[in-house]
């Protein structure tokens, strides 16, 4: 679907959807449908989105509705996103998208990524809101591509939740406008002889277990204050980590137990907890997602 082509690649597709009843095949020409006989509901078992409508109807025209709106700031062209998304064609209910049984899926707001019509539908959306897309066929269709319907969740790419005073005994945690977090570290700071993970910010979301999969922000410095990683530069991907499974530092793996999504945090790790050559660090954490797979099997 090329509309959607990036976002069918990274989703799950599945084979089936949400209607309320068949076609009607009565009529010589199908009655033109609207996004106002669309109906959002929440599937009771994973609290994801359902679409139901009706079949046969045509699908000419992109239009968007707010589900409900967020209190973030507004989406500008070209910046990182966190989406989670569900969608469905409109001719037969076949899934084309779903991102809620795994992670949300990160992009830059830009159409070459998104297609025309979404990114349109996101651009000025503010982060949090809840929105339905409907998207019509194209124009020059030869792969006969449906008319689509899409419920995108604008999910917050930086912790949001309660801020955290931790005294001033600690590196400090200077944030820009985008979240992107710069860590000087006292002089007089002892360096760590265990691991001390400190919260910053305190999120409201899903509690990171042993085996979830989490998906996070993060910038690392040495105990100079130089840094050695980051995940924020908009080209570069948020970190994808499986707590347990020993592929990411023991600092991040160990320091995510039992925190909640939203939330940030402050690690200060000895060198056997990160990389030994570079001796302690000091990371910022945001926790951005999670699910656990047995849960979305």
């Amino acid at each position: 679907m090329r509309r959607l082509a990036a976002l069918a690649l990274a989703g799950s597709l599945v084979l089936t959807g949400c209607v309320s009843g068949p076609p009607d095949t009565s009529a010589s020409a199908s009655p033109s449908g609207s996004i106002e006989a669309l109906t959002v509901g929440i599937d009771e078992t994973d609290k994801s989105p359902t679409i139901d409508f009706r079949q046969g109807l045509a699908w000419d025209t992109a239009e968007t509705s707010v589900v409900w709106d967020g209190d973030g700031d507004h989406l500008e062209a070209g910046q990182p996103l966190l989406l989670d998304m569900y969608g469905v064609s409109l001719e037969d209910g076949t899934e084309v998208i779903d991102t809620y049984d795994g992670f949300a899926q990160s992009y830059l707001l830009a159409p070459e990524l998104l297609g025309d019509d979404l990114y349109n539908a996101l651009l000025g959306v503010r982060v949090g809101a809840r929105i339905l897309h409907v998207s019509p066929a194209p124009e020059d269709n030869p792969d006969g591509e449906p008319p689509i319907a899409i419920v995108v969740d604008v999910l917050p790419t930086r912790a949001v939740g309660t801020k955290v005073d931790i005294g001033d005994d600690l590196p400090k945690v200077t944030l820009a406008s985008d979240g992107t977090p710069t860590v000087k570290i006292p002089k007089d700071l002892d360096e760590p002889t265990d691991l001390q993970v400190v919260t910053t910010i305190q999120g409201t979301g899903t509690q990171v277990r042993d085996g979830d999969f989490v998906k996070v922000n993060f910038t690392m410095v040495d105990w100079d204050g130089e840094e050695l990683d980051s995940s924020w530069p908009d080209e570069i991907a948020p970190l994808e980590v499986e707590v347990g499974s020993g592929d990411s530092i023991t600092a991040i793996e160990e320091g995510l137990l039992d925190q909640t999504v939203g939330s940030q945090l402050l690690i200060l790790a000895p060198a056997t907890y990160a990389y030994p050559d570079a001796g302690p660090v000091v990371l910022v954490v945001d926790i951005l997602d999670a699910f656990t797979p047995q849960e979305s099997e």
